[in-house]
């Protein structure tokens, strides 16, 4: 028997750890004024501890009544301090990032392999989203088959869209304001899902336009060489027909005057009348080097408007058949082939195959390779949390002087733990904001954290501003 304990599963923890903090008396405390030495019977098992080797704490009994000891002071943790957290990987000119891949095991720790199964040298797959200097998140959705990233992406757009350096992104949130302070630091970023439409309108957007199941990118794996293509300005055209500048063709393209050339590629306006038309070649007038298309044009691109005549790509799937593509690229000097571009992305895709189906190489020339990449459940943008890795929750908790007089100063403490349900003397639960240690019943309420740290001495003017990233 095998088994496997799914990112889902950890995101279904992480968010009920978040929840708790809303119907529990979650407090973080503090403790241990005195420094580290000698030997502990359970708390540790370092013999000889001092506050620069500060020892690392392990679970026993005799730690739990330890730890009630050494307490100092709690503060309540409320439900506002704490957040998802992903890490943090800034866009940095010059890296190459990791697209997302629905085929890949495990994308948030998964290492990336390579085509014989071995680890990737571009990185690991948390490398797939980078956070902007304006702190908007974007996922990779290409990677332009390995480059380098050079082209910072910007904006809040609701579509994948592409970058100068031909990867292509996906905007997914914006770390709001309010988070920064609390949740933002040199390894983490905070995460939230669903999005508020009146505080956070860019992402509910893209929440509200994800589409599940969509065919977003097409990877080329192999681009094959000596691929039919064209581009150049529209002579004439008429209704059905385009004619095509002269002298078309690749210079190993030797028969592009022979009928039938083109028959089956797809013919796409670049700029001018009739721009992001998409249309295939039905049969080609050779000597004439004028195309019969289907569909007719909605927009007659006339003369002297930019067009590129590319391989056709056909889309298989038992799941769906709404998605259509095309070639964007071609080689100018091997005919290989280097983009696809999603003319319909379709929808409730879960696999599916594609194939460069016109075009074909000429004599001499070899085949590409397609990958289809089909989009999380739910589509690119729907769930920012589930997607970039909902499985690590940061608790912040600033510790301002005496916070209210509770708060004892001048001395250090050592240790911060996270403390359930503790009782106040008289018996009845603590529920209050901040606590000293003689409000408190001793070695009541549960430690679910402890950690152990260098001195850190308090003030009457001193802020602490503690945060823990829990993992799950």
């Amino acid at each position: 028997m095998s088994a496997i304990i799914n990112n889902s599963f950890r995101k279904y923890n992480a968010d009920n750890f978040i929840g708790s903090f809303s119907g529990n008396n979650v407090y973080l405390s503090i403790g241990k004024n005195d420094p580290w030495a000698g030997a502990s019977l359970g708390e540790y098992i370092e013999t000889s501890p001092n506050d620069a080797t500060v020892p690392i704490p392990i679970d026993t009994t005799t730690a739990y009544y330890k730890n009630q000891d050494d307490l100092i002071a709690i503060k309540k943790v409320s439900s506002a301090d704490v957040s998802h957290v992903i890490k943090r990987i800034n866009w940095t000119t010059n890296t190459v990032y990791a697209e997302y891949d629905h085929l890949q095991d495990d994308m948030i720790d998964g290492v990336k392999l390579d085509s014989n199964g071995q680890p990737d040298p571009t990185g690991t797959l948390t490398d797939f989203f980078v956070m902007n200097s304006t702190f908007k998140v974007y996922k990779c959705i290409s990677n332009n088959g390995g480059s380098v990233s050079t082209v910072e992406p910007i904006g809040t757009g609701t579509t994948v869209f592409p970058t100068a350096d031909y990867y292509k992104w996906k905007f997914m949130y914006e770390v709001q304001q309010a988070d920064v302070v609390k949740f933002v630091t040199t390894d983490w970023i905070p995460v939230r899902a669903p999005a508020a439409s009146a505080t956070n309108p860019d992402q509910a957007l893209v929440e509200a336009n994800a589409v599940d199941g969509s065919i977003e990118h097409i990877n080329v794996v192999g681009g094959g060489t000596l691929y039919k293509n064209h581009s150049g300005a529209t002579v004439s055209s008429t209704a059905n027909t385009i004619k095509l500048a002269s002298g078309t063709g690749q210079a190993w393209e030797t028969n592009h005057q022979t009928n039938g050339y083109y028959d089956g590629m797809t013919i796409f306006i670049k700029s001018g009348n009739g721009i992001n038309q998409l249309v295939t070649i039905v049969s080609y007038d050779g000597p004439n080097e004028t195309a019969t298309i289907t569909p007719n044009w909605t927009t007659n691109p006339g003369t002297g408007n930019q067009y590129a005549v590319m391989p056709a790509v056909t889309i298989a799937s038992t799941d769906s058949n709404d998605a259509s593509a095309h070639v964007t690229r071609v080689n100018s000097s091997t005919g290989a082939i280097e983009g696809v571009e999603m003319a319909l992305e379709g929808t409730k895709y879960r696999s599916a195959t594609a194939t460069v189906v016109s075009g074909a190489p000429v004599s001499g020339g070899t085949v590409a390779t397609l990958k289809v990449m089909i989009s999380p459940q739910g589509g690119h943008g729907s769930d920012a949390v589930s997607e970039l890795g909902g499985a690590f929750v940061m608790l912040n908790s600033r510790l301002v002087g005496v916070e209210g007089g509770n708060f004892p100063v001048g001395d250090d403490f050592r240790k911060v733990q996270l403390l359930i349900d503790p009782k106040l003397v008289n018996g009845t639960l603590a529920t209050g904001n901040v606590y000293e240690k003689s409000d408190l019943t001793t070695d009541t309420g549960t430690i679910i954290y402890s950690e152990f740290r260098g001195p850190i001495n308090r003030a009457t003017d001193s802020t602490e501003d503690i945060k823990i990233v829990c993992e799950f």
